[in-house]
C-alpha cells in the first residue's frame, strides 16, 4: 500500500549507510601502519639529537679541560723558594697505557677577598676515580686536577682542592722538551735548567663509537712553550762574564 515504497527506501538507506567491517578493519591496519612509521622516525631523530648532544658535550667538556690545563702550563712558574719549589713528574703506568702525575706552580690562583690565596698555587694533574660516581660505568678514569695553597701558614693549611675536570680517560702522558730532546719525566732539582723549554700533554679518551675490537679512543694533545724570565742578579752575572771575555 502507500507505506510500501516508504519502506523500501528506508531499508536501501540502511543498506548504504556505514562501513563494512573489513573497510574498517583495512582502515585501522593502515592507520596502525602510519602510526608506526611515524614512531620510527621520531624514535630515530630522537635518538640521533641525543647521540649527537653527547658527542657535542663530550667534546666541550674535552676543549674546556685541555684549556685549563694549558693556561696553567703557560703560567708555570719556578723560583726554587718555598713558594714555587719547582716541577716534578712521575712516569707511572703502562708504555700503553701511562698514567704520569704531575706537579708544579702556576700563576693562574683566584684573588679574592674571602680567600687568602696569593696568585701563585700548586697545581697537580692525575688520573684518580670520580668521587660522584657510586657505580662504575666507564671504562676509563677521571682527570683530576688538584690545586692547594702553597702559603706556609698553619690557618691556611688544607687539604687539596679537588676538581674533577673530565670522566672517561684511557690515559695521560706528559713530555718535557729539555732544549735537545723530549723527556718523559721532569725533576726541577735534577734536571737543565730547572724549568722545560716546552710541555706536551697528551690526553687520550674513550668515544661512543664502537667497533669490532672494542671501544674507540681519541686523542687529544696541547703544546705549550714556556716563557723563562731570569732574575736580575744573573742576568747582570752573565753580563759581566761576556764583558771579561771580550776585554
Amino acid at each position: 500500500m502507500s507505506f510500501k515504497p516508504h519502506n523500501i527506501l528506508f531499508k536501501k538507506r540502511l543498506n548504504q549507510a556505514g562501513f563494512t567491517l573489513m573497510e574498517v578493519m583495512f582502515a585501522t591496519m593502515a592507520f596502525a601502519l602510519i602510526l608506526l612509521v611515524m614512531q620510527m622516525t621520531f624514535s630515530g631523530a630522537l635518538g640521533l639529537r641525543n647521540r649527537m648532544q653527547k658527542r657535542v658535550d663530550q667534546h666541550t667538556a674535552l676543549t674546556q679541560a685541555m684549556s685549563i690545563m694549558k693556561r696553567d702550563l703557560e703560567n708555570m712558574i719556578v723560583t726554587g723558594g718555598l713558594m714555587a719549589e719547582g716541577i716534578f713528574c712521575e712516569e707511572l703506568g703502562s708504555p700503553d697505557m701511562p698514567n704520569d702525575q704531575l706537579e708544579f706552580y702556576s700563576t693562574t690562583a683566584v684573588v679574592s677577598d674571602q680567600l687568602p690565596w696569593g696568585d701563585v698555587q700548586k697545581v697537580g694533574y692525575l688520573l684518580g676515580v670520580n668521587p660522584m660516581q657510586t657505580v662504575t660505568t666507564n671504562l676509563g678514569q677521571a682527570l683530576m686536577r688538584m690545586s692547594r695553597n702553597p702559603l706556609p701558614l698553619e690557618a691556611n693549611e688544607a687539604a687539596p682542592v679537588e676538581t674533577l675536570m673530565l670522566d672517561n680517560v684511557r690515559s695521560l702522558q706528559f713530555e718535557f722538551f729539555d732544549g735537545l730532546q723530549w723527556l718523559q719525566t721532569w725533576d726541577s732539582t735534577v734536571n737543565e735548567p730547572a724549568v722545560p723549554l716546552a710541555v706536551r700533554a697528551m690526553v687520550e679518551v674513550f668515544t661512543d663509537n664502537p667497533n669490532p675490537t672494542g671501544r674507540q679512543t681519541r686523542i687529544r694533545e696541547v703544546l705549550v712553550p714556556i716563557l723563562t724570565i731570569k732574575p736580575p742578579d744573573e742576568q747582570s752575572e752573565e753580563e759581566e762574564g761576556e764583558g771579561e771575555e771580550g776585554g
